[in-house]
């Protein structure tokens, strides 16, 4: 993926979802049972040339995965639940997070979609009362939501 900082990928599998960040490496054998993507931003995809660009590629993929280990280590479903929403919210728009659904958002960091609700719900508390109100608030995303399908 193209190093284009505003965007990203979540790649949907059958039991868990990835969250890939600009520069990393997607498709091939990483990513054989995807089914769906939903796309964050503005997306490029790049072939890297080299050798060199293809390991950064891989190196950076790696750093995404780290990165949501971290969030998984959290023993407290509710808190990874706001780590995965806080996480997205430093690098995209709240609206656009909200198109994702609570079952995909979900399966980013193994909670039920219900403890994505209520996650969204302590942002929205969390953000009125640290800003009074002054600033957009985090709100409750809808549960639909618009996706592309890996053709087989």
């Amino acid at each position: 993926m193209g190093s284009n900082h505003s965007a990203g990928l979540i790649l949907q599998k059958p039991y868990y979802a990835e969250f890939i960040e600009p520069g990393a490496a997607i498709g091939g054998m990483f990513d054989l049972q995807v089914v769906a993507i939903h796309i964050l931003g503005k997306v490029e995809l790049q072939i890297p040339e080299t050798a060199n660009e293809r390991q950064d590629a891989l190196q950076k993929r790696m750093e995404n995965i780290e990165q949501m280990q971290q969030i998984c280590e959290q023993d407290v479903p509710l808190d990874r639940a706001i780590g995965i929403l806080e996480l997205l919210s430093q690098k995209f728009h709240q609206e656009e997070i909200q198109l994702i659904s609570n079952d995909v958002l979900a399966k980013l960091v193994g909670v039920l979609p219900s403890t994505m609700a209520v996650a969204w719900q302590k942002l929205a508390q969390s953000s009125h009362n640290h800003r009074n109100g002054t600033s957009t608030t985090f709100q409750s995303p809808v549960e639909e939501t618009a996706f592309a399908t890996m053709a087989a």
